[in-house]
């Protein structure tokens, strides 16, 4: 018999690898954790639904992973919000020394600071309500700290001015929050919507100066009193000059 009388077996198709394993197709790999990862994808949900929906479970679901695994690289929810302070503070814009006078660079540093708020109204009472207590946010500190030193500023001086200016910031961030509605819960401002219905005198004489649009009037104001006062401590009669940016002590 020739190779033609024989009967033709008909060849099954190359199977492709992913048949082969039962017809799955390979998930798309996601970018390891870390915990830089982890504090941004928490920031999102702090900026989405406020501190108050932020849970390890539902971190765990945004990132695709069990809440467990979070824990190996945060190990409570204490430092998952430590972690998020850095996130916060990590974009802060402050000039390098030497670019502006120290006197500028303070000035421009709590503008910065107030930035942070207006961006991150949800996330911001972290940076008011916790201490730092994590290595970015303890760089940050270190930052602002030498540019009290290049004023001249003894350590106690410098301790008194960072926590004065420091309760303004903190402040005027959350008065910022307040006055645009943006706080939990928040309802509509008399003060900005119908003044008039205060029915008070002095309330409706002051609310239109009171309003979101003069907050950044208010907040500079308020940076002129305070720096200027503490310009005219570092102008006083029998002080040293100030430290010039890159000197140490």
């Amino acid at each position: 018999m020739n190779d033609t009388s024989r009967p033709r077996v008909a060849r099954a198709p190359a199977r492709s690898s992913a048949a082969a394993s039962g017809g799955a197709t390979a998930a798309p790999l996601r970018p390891a954790l870390s915990v830089e990862r982890i504090a941004e994808a928490a920031l999102a949900l702090i900026d989405e639904g406020g501190l108050d929906q932020l849970s390890m479970r539902r971190l765990g679901q945004t990132l695709g992973v069990q809440a467990m695994a979070l824990y190996h690289h945060l190990p409570s929810k204490g430092r998952l919000l430590d972690a998020v302070m850095d996130c916060l503070v990590r974009g802060f814009d402050l000039p390098e020394p030497g670019s502006m006078p120290a006197m500028d660079r303070l000035r421009h540093g709590l503008h910065a600071y107030r930035g942070i708020a207006l961006r991150h109204p949800q996330a911001f009472p972290l940076l008011v309500g916790r201490r730092f207590n994590s290595p970015g946010a303890f760089a940050f500190h270190e930052r602002l700290l030498q540019v009290f030193d290049e004023l001249g500023l003894t350590p106690p001086q410098t301790a008194r001015w960072f926590r004065t200016l420091g309760y303004f910031a903190n402040g005027a961030g959350m008065a910022d929050i307040a006055s645009r509605e943006q706080a939990p819960d928040a309802t509509p401002l008399a003060l900005q919507r119908a003044p008039e219905s205060i029915g008070l005198p002095h309330g409706v004489a002051v609310a239109p100066h009171l309003r979101v649009d003069g907050l950044d009037e208010v907040f500079e104001f308020g940076l002129d009193v305070l720096l200027g006062a503490l310009a005219a401590q570092l102008a006083a009669p029998g002080r040293a000059p100030a430290r010039r940016a890159g000197r140490s002590r």
